[in-house]
């Protein structure tokens, strides 16, 4: 443990439970590797709503206050406004929870280091995987013809970047025709209830084109409100990014949790603390990922799901 003092902001996008329950695993990980909470580390945790803007802000005068050894940025937009006030920094940044790195600039490649003073993890599975599971899940239900699915998705940064590498790799699942609903991504309260919708209305007006629904990655199929009403419009949805989505009803997740992302970027801040630069430090998917599968929902759609995906799924099965 170094003897040094630390002080590290976090800079957390908006008030989700994956944003919240990561910046507590990354601060419980700090604590087990030794940086004491209060003694060898404090941290100041802000929280910007959901808008770039407020980041920025929120940020700027943070670092006013208290200038920090470590910026700890999760989620995208909070990531993304770290990147612009830091991009001429020394001070490092460690990002959790960015669905595309790449597209945001921040490395050339997964896999690759930065070679400046930002590295992170990914948390989203491949777009290839999750098309696979899909594809071997709904086999019976695209014998004849592709199976029809909305992909529903915000402009959300995420929900762009989801979208994008899912259309450039559904041309490999003949079983499978994602049609892009997108609808505008509108930060804080006010905006759930646009966006819902938003969602909606797309849904009624696309509903003789569509066999079932998928949910992109965002803020949005966190709600589990937004959830039952993609459900309530008749159409199942066949794909969510988080588990709460798959008791609700949605047939299968693949997700990295808020502990994995926590834990693994507390490896990469203790690297940093003990010499290592963030530079240096390739951007890497985690180690894992977990399985959620909705039982019940493969009864209704008449499919039988693969054994393999059953065993992956082995504790997160909804009956």
């Amino acid at each position: 443990m170094a003897a040094e003092k630390r002080h590290v902001i976090v800079l957390e996008t908006m008030t989700l439970p994956l944003v919240q329950s990561t910046t507590e695993w990354f601060r419980k990980e700090m604590a087990s590797l030794g940086y004491a909470d209060g003694g060898s580390i404090s941290y100041r945790v802000v929280n910007a709503e959901g808008n770039v803007d407020t980041a920025k802000q929120l940020l700027s005068s943070a670092i006013r206050q208290e200038a920090p050894s470590m910026v700890v940025s999760i989620a995208t937009l909070a990531s993304r406004a770290t990147r612009q006030l830091l991009n001429e920094s020394e001070t490092p940044q460690v990002f959790a929870i960015v669905a595309d790195p790449v597209g945001e600039g921040f490395v050339p490649a997964v896999g690759k280091a930065s070679a400046s003073n930002v590295t992170g993890r990914t948390h989203v599975v491949p777009a290839a995987a999750k098309l696979q599971v899909v594809a071997q899940s709904i086999a019976t239900l695209s014998e004849n013809a592709p199976f029809r699915i909305a992909l529903l998705r915000s402009s959300y940064p995420s929900a762009q970047s989801d979208a994008k590498q899912l259309l450039q790799q559904v041309h490999n699942y003949p079983g499978i025709e994602l049609v892009e609903l997108p609808y505008d991504y509108i930060p804080g309260e006010a905006g759930r209830e646009t966006m819902r919708k938003a969602a909606i209305a797309l849904l009624k007006k696309n509903r003789a084109r569509i066999d079932g629904v998928w949910l992109a990655t965002g803020p949005n199929e966190h709600n589990p409100d937004f959830v039952r009403d993609v459900l309530a419009k008749g159409k199942p949805i066949v794909y969510a990014n988080n588990k709460k989505a798959v008791h609700a009803g949605a047939l299968l997740c693949l997700v990295s949790t808020a502990e994995i992302n926590g834990r693994s970027i507390a490896a990469l801040a203790d690297a940093i603390f003990k010499g290592t630069p963030a530079g240096e430090i390739p951007v890497t998917r985690p180690d894992s990922f977990s399985v959620g599968l909705n039982v019940a929902t493969a009864t209704k759609l008449g499919i039988v799901i693969p054994s393999h995906i059953v065993e992956l799924a082995e504790g997160n099965i909804v009956r």
